[in-house]
Order: C-alpha cells, then sequence, then structure tokens
C-alpha cells in the first residue's frame, strides 16, 4: 500500500478534518504548515465559534483570517462571565455579514436587551437551534424562535436542556421541522406537537409524563393517529405499559423507537408477552427497538426469576421474526 500524508488527501477529506478542529488551532497552527495546507484553509468555510472555548484575545487574532460568511455555527451559553465576550464577537465580526449561519446554539439571556442582537442574526440558511437554558422564563428568546419558525431551511429544533413549555412556543402552520427534542412532554404536548408539525420524523423527551387524573379528559382519541413520525425516544422512569400503548397508539408509523426506563417493579413493563402483542398490533412497521430497562432488585432469589423473565423474550417473534436479541444483567452487592 502505498504511504498516504496528510497533505496529499483531497480538499474534501482536508475539510472533514477540519470540521473537529478548533477554529484558533486550525487559523493559527494548521495554516501554517505548508503552502498546500495554507490554501485548503483559506478555502474552509464551515467555522464554528463557540465562544466558551475562544478568549478574547484569540477571537482578536483570528478575526484577522476569517470573514463573517465563513462562520456557519454560533455557541453563545451567555453564562454569567460571557455576556461581555458576546458584545466583543460582535465588535469584531460584523452581524450583517454572517449571512451563512446554520446553527446556534444559545443559552438564557435574563434580559430583554441581552437578546436584541439576535433580531438582527440573517437566519435565511438556519438549519438547526439549540438552546440551553435552566430558567423557567424563556420568553426573551420567542421573538427569535418565532422568526426562525417562518424559515423553510428549519428543520431541527434541540430544547432537552430548557424548560420550554410546548404550548407557548409559537409554533407556525406548517412547520418544517423534522426533528425536535424536548426536555419532557405531556400526553396532551405530545398530540399537539404531532398536530402541529405535518413533517416532523424524529422526537426524543428526556421524560413522558402521564396525569392519571385528567388522563381521559386529556388524552386523544384512540381512534386518532399520525403518520408522519418515524422515529421516537423516550427516557421516563413511570411509564406503565398502559401508558406506553396509549402513546404508540398515535404514531403506528414508527420504524425506531428507543426506550430507556428506571423502574421499582421491572416486570411491570418488561414482559416480552406484552411488548410483542403491543408491536404486532400498533407498530406493525417498526424495524428497531432499543431498550434498556433498569431495577434494583430486592431479595437475592429474584435474580434466579430474570431467566424465566428472559425467556419472555426467546420467542419466534423475537428471534426469528424481528431478529432482535435481548439480554439481561445483574449485580449483587454486599451489605
Amino acid at each position: 500500500m502505498a504511504n498516504t500524508s496528510l497533505i496529499t488527501l483531497p480538499i474534501e477529506l482536508i475539510h472533514r478534518i477540519l470540521n473537529n478542529l478548533d477554529v484558533y488551532f486550525i487559523n493559527v497552527s494548521v495554516r501554517k504548515v505548508c503552502k498546500r495546507l495554507y490554501l485548503f484553509v483559506n478555502f474552509y468555510n464551515r467555522y464554528e465559534f463557540d465562544l466558551d472555548l475562544l478568549s478574547k484575545s484569540r477571537l482578536k487574532i483570528i478575526s484577522r483570517f476569517i470573514q463573517p460568511e465563513r462562520i456557519t455555527s454560533l455557541v453563545l451559553l451567555n453564562r454569567s462571565y460571557a455576556l461581555e465576550k458576546i458584545k466583543f464577537f460582535f465588535s469584531l465580526f460584523d452581524i450583517n455579514q454572517l449571512t451563512q449561519l446554520r446553527s446556534i446554539t444559545l443559552g438564557q439571556f435574563d434580559q430583554l436587551k441581552d437578546a436584541e442582537f439576535l433580531q438582527h442574526l440573517t437566519i435565511s440558511n438556519l438549519v438547526s437551534i439549540n438552546i440551553r437554558s435552566t430558567s423557567a422564563d424563556n420568553r426573551n428568546q420567542l421573538p427569535f424562535i418565532s422568526k426562525i419558525m417562518n424559515q423553510s431551511s428549519f428543520l431541527r429544533m434541540y430544547l432537552a436542556e430548557s424548560y420550554y413549555s410546548i404550548s407557548l412556543i409559537p409554533w407556525t402552520n406548517p412547520c418544517s421541522i423534522i426533528y425536535l427534542t424536548i426536555k419532557s412532554c405531556s400526553l396532551k404536548e405530545y398530540d399537539l406537537l404531532l398536530q402541529r408539525l405535518p413533517y416532523l420524523r424524529t422526537f426524543s423527551t428526556g421524560e413522558f409524563i402521564i396525569d392519571k387524573l385528567n388522563q381521559l379528559n386529556s388524552s386523544p382519541s384512540i381512534l386518532k393517529s399520525y403518520s408522519q413520525l418515524m422515529s421516537l425516544m423516550i427516557e421516563n422512569g413511570s411509564l406503565s405499559m398502559t401508558d406506553f400503548e396509549l402513546i404508540l397508539s398515535l404514531t403506528p408509523s414508527l420504524t425506531r423507537l428507543k426506550l430507556i426506563s428506571y423502574k421499582s417493579n421491572l416486570f411491570s413493563i418488561a414482559n416480552g408477552s406484552d411488548w410483542e402483542y403491543l408491536i404486532h398490533n400498533k407498530l406493525p412497521n417498526l424495524k428497531m427497538f432499543e431498550f434498556f430497562f433498569s431495577y434494583r432488585l430486592q431479595k437475592e432469589n429474584e435474580a434466579e426469576d430474570l431467566t424465566l423473565f428472559l425467556n419472555q423474550f426467546r420467542t419466534l417473534f423475537w428471534l426469528k421474526e424481528k431478529k432482535w436479541i435481548v439480554t439481561c444483567d445483574y449485580v449483587l452487592k454486599q451489605n
């Protein structure tokens, strides 16, 4: 096999490598290696600026090499020490020339005036937004969210680290989002999302909340279903098989399902026969089923029952029809 060095690689591969390198390292180190890499770096136009990782001095240095239109991703978390750095960044890079932004990550902006710059960003090419905010009041960002919702290029929204109320988000009709991840979701909100997001293909939530008292009033009709969703991920420690059946009845078109659950009673949701019935009747198109169910053993002899439990996942349905392999393990700790 012929020896291949970095500088002999085609520009497409070099740019893929640069995608994984720090913006400062690219311009201060890589571009100085040789003339070929110098040219490749000069043509590179997919820079991600994470202001948490860049000091003011480094920002000033790299501003001499990079034009604003070569920046495609911004991370502006606005931690307590970072607001001045954000302002400093925009003093170096003309906000009106950031025309190729495809991704933006935002933190919490406590004052409306601190978020005013968002309204001046060019978002015609924006594909995704990630909002990381621990505050329960995120109204300062709603005008910006409303603005990007109207962009046909906007496809992905990440709210897994934010306390956003689904009902307060200004969903457009129709909305172009195909990927959505949120911190928590109720059954009523899930139904609302499926109504408002006709192109949604992937949905992930850290917690699915079922209101037992108002479930009959707030639950969607069991006859209602939506065909757009293909992939669903739920991380939750309190859902029952009845809850799962109600949720999954809404989306019979699912091809991928991922569940993570921590229960006090493992066997209430890990019954292979129940899942076989549910998949047969509610999810006929399911191709990939990933689950992790965790349970703290109360007695040592319960470990012996796990073999019987696992046999429920060794039927023809699991092994032959679906070709899904299920394993189980446990750790016994001495007091």
